[in-house]
């Protein structure tokens, strides 16, 4: 599980990095695009020979999962990653991505090691709890390099861990991915 949370943090903040480097949606849009285009192959060539998946599980065994549903959550996450950049302000868009990034990962992480109290199938409180706390640490780090309203920057922090645990028939990449930014865009037009 390390390998796979290492290697999305990595790979999801790429785009929102260069955001913040360049101000510019073209390249962080590109890159999207790059990775998404590649995805796209990948899931194809996953579907037309399924031998093809069993060599990069075994290759790669700890990034990918080996049981994927219709799309792996990679593809789910680069479509979450592209419509956010595209549809979204600057602020709003690094700042969901991020939380989409490492959301993900600290409620992986901490509630795979001390998940004791399940909420849902699979999801527990520890790990509601962790995916908050890598929000709010990667969140006020942004902070720093990317001025957001504390409501929104709130609302996208818990929230996304919300999205996260519903047992909901949505990948939670695409789930995460979407209504986070919708909620915090909500907010801003609403309550500022």
């Amino acid at each position: 599980m390390w390998k796979r949370k290492i290697y999305r943090i990595v790979m999801g903040s790429i785009a929102p990095f260069f955001y913040i480097l360049t101000k510019d949606i073209f390249l962080p849009l590109a890159i999207s695009t790059f990775f998404l285009t590649l995805l796209g192959a990948l899931e194809f060539e996953r579907w037309k020979n399924p031998s093809v998946w069993k060599w990069m599980t075994e290759k790669y065994g700890g990034v990918f999962k080996k049981k994927v549903g219709r799309f792996t959550g990679d593809t789910y996450f680069m479509i979450s990653n592209f419509l956010v950049l595209l549809l979204f302000p600057y602020d709003i868009a690094i700042y969901s991505l991020f939380f989409l990034t490492f959301e993900d990962a600290g409620s992986g992480i901490i509630g795979r090691k001390y998940g004791k109290r399940e909420i849902f199938k699979g999801k527990t409180l520890e790990g509601l709890i962790g995916g908050n706390l890598f929000n709010l640490a990667i969140g006020f780090l942004l902070l720093f390099f990317v001025e957001i309203p504390y409501p929104v920057f709130f609302t996208g922090v818990f929230l996304s861990s919300f999205i996260e645990i519903l047992p909901i028939p949505v990948d939670d990449n695409l789930s995460v991915g979407l209504l986070t930014p919708i909620f915090m865009f909500i907010v801003y037009k609403v309550f500022l």
